[in-house]
Parts: C-alpha cells; sequence; structure tokens
C-alpha cells in the first residue's frame, strides 16, 4: 500500500492535480503498514497450533524464514506481516542488497534474459495481433475511465500534435524493447499508463484517503474501482502473463519453492540449494511475482470485488504443504487469499464473518489425490517443474 512510484510521470495525465500522501514515492504508507499487519493476524489466525505456530510465544530456531525484496515498501511490508504473525517479537525479513534481487527480478539481474523478438511476438499476439487491435479492444474500457480521469494536460497533448485537449487513448502506442541487453521489455502509451492510473486509485481508496480524494472524488465505491482495474488487469494480461515472457520471470521463484516443499522428505529436490528449512518461509515481493506465478502455473481465481486474477496488496499465494498422520503421505494445498478492498481502507482486523477472500487453487496435471482440494507432493513438484524454464534458474543467496 503505497504512493505511486513515480508521480512527476502520472503529472502530466491529468489536468486536475493529484492528491498528496504521507510518505516518498513508492514507500509503505502507515495505513498499508496496519492493514498488512492485520493480514499477518489472519495468517495467525489461520495456522496457530500446537507444533507449528505456537500461540503466545515467539518463533524457535528453524521455525520461521522470511525473505524480501529490497524495496523500502516490500521490506516494511514483509515486517508488518510478520509482527501481526508474531506480535512482540521485533522479526524483521532478510533482503538481498544488490541492485536487483534474483529472485524476485530474474530478468533485469541477467538470469533470465529476454529473447525481445520471442517477447515481442508474445505481447502482440496477446493484444489480438497489433496495436491497433488493442487500441480498439479497450476502447470501451478507456472511456469509463475518462469519466475519472480528466487529461492530459494541454502540454502532453500538444506535444504529440491532437491540439490542447485529446484522450488518453489517443496517445501514441509501443512496445517499448530498447532495453538493457534484453532484460526488460515493456509497453508505451495509454494502456501502460491507464494501468498505472488505474492502481494509483485503487491505491487511493484501500489506502484511506478521503473521498475527495479518490479519483478526484468521482470514484465513490470499491465497484468504482474494479471497473477501472480492467484496465490494469489488461495491461498485465498481455505482458507479464504472456506465456514467454511469465515463465522467464517465474522460474527462479517457483523452483526455490518446490524445493522448500520437498525439504525434510525423501523427494529428489530435497536436496537441491534452497532457503533455510523452517516450519513457515514466507516470501515478499511484488504483485509483477504473483502474476508471473499465476500464469505459469496455470491456476486462476476470482476474489470479490475484484477482476479475474487481480493482485490486491498484501495478497498472497500460499503453499500449504499438509501430511496424513496415519499414511505420512504428504500433500499440497495451492490458496489465493488477499484482503476486499473495503477491509482494506477500513482496516477490518480478521473474524468470524470478516476473513479476508480465500480460493482454493486446482493446478493443472496435478492427479486427483485423497484429501480434497489438494495435489500430492510428488505430482505437485512434478508438476511445478514440467512448467518453468530450467534455462532461467541460476543459484540464490538467502544471506
Amino acid at each position: 500500500m503505497r504512493p505511486p512510484t513515480d508521480q512527476k510521470a502520472l503529472d502530466p495525465l491529468s489536468v486536475d492535480p493529484w492528491p498528496t500522501w504521507p510518505v516518498p514515492d513508492g514507500d509503505l504508507t502507515p495505513h498499508g503498514a496496519t492493514a498488512a499487519i492485520l493480514m499477518g493476524l489472519h495468517y495467525r489466525t489461520l495456522y496457530a497450533g500446537p507444533g507449528f505456530i505456537e500461540p503466545g510465544t515467539c518463533p524457535a530456531p528453524g521455525d520461521l524464514f522470511a525473505w524480501a525484496d529490497k524495496a523500502e515498501r516490500t521490506k516494511a511490508t514483509a515486517n508488518a506481516i510478520l509482527s501481526g504473525i508474531f506480535p512482540g517479537c521485533g522479526l524483521q525479513a532478510g533482503f538481498d542488497p544488490k541492485a536487483a534481487d534474483a529472485l524476485f527480478h530474474p530478468v533485469a539481474a541477467g538470469v533470465a534474459p529476454l529473447d525481445e523478438e520471442v517477447a515481442k511476438a508474445g505481447v502482440l499476439e496477446a493484444m489480438g495481433g497489433s496495436l491497433q487491435a488493442a487500441k480498439t479492444r479497450y476502447a470501451a474500457d478507456f472511456a469509463s475511465l475518462a469519466q475519472v480521469l480528466h487529461g492530459p494536460d494541454r502540454e502532453t497533448c500538444a506535444k504529440e500534435g491532437l491540439g490542447k485537449v485529446c484522450k488518453l487513448i489517443d496517445l501514441p502506442w509501443g512496445i517499448d524493447t530498447d532495453k538493457s541487453k534484453g532484460r526488460d521489455l515493456s509497453l508505451k502509451g495509454p494502456l501502460q499508463m491507464a494501468s498505472t492510473v488505474a492502481e494509483v486509485i485503487r491505491l487511493e481508496y484501500s489506502g484511506g484517503l478521503p473521498e475527495a480524494q479518490v479519483g478526484w472524488g468521482r470514484v465513490k465505491n470499491a465497484g468504482d474501482v474494479k471497473t477501472l482495474l480492467s484496465l490494469h488487469k489488461a495491461q498485465y494480461d498481455v505482458t507479464l502473463r504472456t506465456p514467454y515472457i511469465a515463465k522467464r520471470n517465474a522460474s527462479q521463484l517457483l523452483h526455490q519453492i518446490a524445493v522448500a516443499l520437498q525439504q525434510g522428505t525423501d523427494l529428489p529436490g530435497a536436496t537441491e540449494a534452497g532457503p533455510p528449512p523452517s516450519k513457515l518461509l514466507l516470501l515478499v515481493g511484488h504483485d509483477t511475482n504473483i502474476a508471473t506465478m499465476q500464469a505459469t502455473l496455470g491456476v486462476s481465481w476470482t476474489l470479490s470485488g475484484y477482476p479475474e486474477n487481480d493482485t490486491p496488496p498484501a495478497g498472497a499465494l500460499i503453499f500449504e504443504r499438509l501430511r496424513d498422520t496415519q499414511t505420512g503421505d504428504r500433500y499440497v494445498r495451492l490458496v489465493y487469499t488477499a484482503q476486499t478492498m473495503d477491509q482494506i481502507r477500513r482496516l477490518t482486523p480478521p473474524s468470524t464473518g470478516a476473513m479476508p477472500e480465500r480460493a482454493v487453487l486446482a493446478l493443472p496435471g496435478c492427479a486427483p489425490a485423497p484429501v480434497p482440494e489438494t495435489c500430492r507432493l510428488s505430482d505437485f513438484v512434478q508438476t511445478v517443474q514440467s512448467r518453468i524454464d530450467p534455462t532461467a534458474l541460476a543459484p540464490v543467496s538467502w544471506r
């Protein structure tokens, strides 16, 4: 839960002034910290019990390992979640101080560079074959956004030869592949801009800003926000969720999760280098990590009040490893969970009737297991490994 990561880039897109935030661009807000604490309390409610999260105690060695990306908001979110799970313990997540942690940013770190032509072809295919096809496909969504976003400003319109008044959708469309040796690919123009605007309005609403400052007073409720998020979903669908880009970004993280799930078993991956063995492994990255893992795994969810496969602040993919106490067989249940927009806005504590949304996910390729809504651990690992790209892997530093 943060302000825009680059307010100066947003300013020209609106003729109305944007609201101010209590922290610098991209940092976790106090409201967001409290919401993340409540999400940690939700995990505590779900998993507290003998032998796992012992009530009233701090974790013992081997109980917990927490790792976050180096961004301030990510580390702060991780620490807030930890304080919700283990109140009063003063726990902090570890992180890699390098410019790009290869676990969360394998493309930027050079571990999984993109073939720019393959990536661009995948984006265009997802757009419907061309930039013009995408412009036509999303015209109605842009019209809805225009009811809230009055802009761009005159200077931006004039710069593109569109007169003094123009619409966001009419700015030039493009795909930016001129990055550092295949270490990035992004959209240029209206869809990328609209996605950012929609996400910022979501943050204004969920972040507790006064009603007059949420979408300049033109967004009244969570339903209005959901409508605008269609363009945020569209941008992720045509970039991060395209199969090639998703797999290059998600393989490193999914491989480490698969290794962690095998620790303490006789499965082959148990001997591979992975995160320190623990009862609870907490990895805190970005919504982009969730999006690329979702697409690579081929799973899907729809939570109340959000578009399909949306990734709200502090939402999480949970890999629950279960053991049958009679047979010793192990299973995995895959879950996506997140607070509703109104729960975040109102800072609603998790309680009976007000728990965050929770969707159990079916992993394609997993054979039905004796335990409902699960996959045998061996089948789960095999399915995950069949979906990742072994050329996108590299050793991970956990120090």
